[in-house]
């Protein structure tokens, strides 16, 4: 398109193309942010379900998602992090992934806890 159909004016083809590309990528870091902060809440489901001593897996599914959320959060900095946009959604996107982190960040106290409830009820 060389003109808008709507107010006539030229349209940079350049500047539309990349304008296009921040948009994507906005969109991209949105959805990859969501999915982060669904595998940290997904993570803390998985160590509360691990303190139940007859389901042993789960534990091993904990320490698995604990180890994706932390590729997932490293991923997007480095692919999202130094966007430059203004777009609404791209800080629900930094938001979904603070608190991504926060989750994951509290999960190493959590695991500590486990641990040490798994001695004491061995010890017992």
């Amino acid at each position: 398109m060389q003109k808008c159909p709507f107010c006539n004016s030229i349209i940079d083809r350049q500047a539309a193309m990349a304008a296009a590309e921040v948009q994507d990528k906005a969109n991209q870091s949105y959805s990859d942010a969501s999915y982060t902060k669904t595998a940290a809440v997904a993570m803390w489901v998985f160590l509360g379900i691990s303190f139940i001593p007859f389901i042993p897996l789960v534990a091993w599914a904990f320490v698995a998602t604990f180890f994706v959320v932390l590729i997932m959060l490293i991923r997007w900095q480095v692919k999202f992090g130094g966007l430059k946009t203004a777009d609404p959604d791209y800080v629900k996107a930094k938001r979904s992934r603070n608190i991504a982190a926060l989750l994951w960040l509290l999960a190493i106290p959590g695991l500590i806890v486990k641990a040490l409830v798994e001695v004491l009820v061995s010890g017992s």
